[in-house]
């Protein structure tokens, strides 16, 4: 089932988003792995992982694109939420059927249409760079249950010894492959030419662990994953009484 939710604010790095996921929808999951070298894969083991999903949990997956973290976890018995700027997405995600899914809505990470204390998890993949980041922990921590846990990554300007690299795939080999599409008219081309410049411009990691300690998640791992191209970070709901 798919909801419409509040999707009023698309200006700066929500219209960013929007412009280039709306066209992406059909091809988003081949796109995924040829622009992160299938990595993507290990980062959502990551936050598998670290979420540790019980039977019986609700999940709330924020931005949940096509679910792909669904399918991963469509047999762990928990029961998905998913919520998605993008509708071509959601609609893609709908179609796959899954048994976890309880429902996928349309909406806006910065104002969560959820009641408080709705989910005993919270995750997200690729929206922090997105969003206002200290926005987006008040609400992840308003609809999360106390002793609830969090797990996210997102990309990040790359830092380490294999920075150089890591900086001529995303500065050079994207923005390439992109003017490629771009010639054979493919929908995919937006995101390629965009990314790199989103990717340099963010700096959402450098107060992440701030932002939830100050509304009541305790981190438990904010580190740097694929040699420096991705923060993931992982936290716990801890009583207001206890801060």
């Amino acid at each position: 089932m798919v909801d419409s939710g509040d999707n009023k604010n698309n200006s700066g790095m929500h219209g960013a988003a929007l412009e280039i996921f709306g066209g992406l929808a059909k091809s988003y999951e081949r796109v995924l792995q040829l622009a992160t070298l299938a990595q993507d894969r290990h980062w959502k083991r990551w936050v598998y992982d670290r979420a540790g999903v019980k039977p019986g949990e609700r999940v709330l997956d924020i931005g949940c694109g096509t679910c792909l973290l669904e399918e991963k976890l469509d047999r762990s018995g928990c029961h998905f939420v998913g919520l998605d700027l993008t509708e071509q997405m959601v609609r893609i995600g709908a179609s796959k059927r899954l048994g976890s899914i309880e429902g996928l809505l349309l909406g806006d990470a910065e104002s969560l249409p959820f009641p408080e204390d709705t989910f005993d998890v919270v995750v997200s993949c690729y929206v922090p760079k997105y969003v206002e980041v200290t926005r987006f922990a008040d609400e992840a921590s308003r609809v999360l249950r106390t002793g609830g846990r969090i797990a996210l990554y997102d990309f990040v300007r790359p830092r380490g010894r294999l920075s150089p690299l890591l900086k001529v795939y995303i500065q050079g080999v994207l923005p390439l492959v992109g003017c490629l599409l771009g010639l054979a008219r493919s929908k995919s081309a937006i995101t390629f030419k965009n990314l790199p410049r989103i990717i340099d411009e963010a700096k959402w990691n450098e107060n992440v662990q701030e932002a939830f300690e100050s509304e009541g998640i305790r981190t438990e791992i904010s580190k740097i994953l694929s040699h420096g191209v991705v923060c993931a970070y992982s936290g716990k709901k801890i009583s207001r009484a206890s801060l």
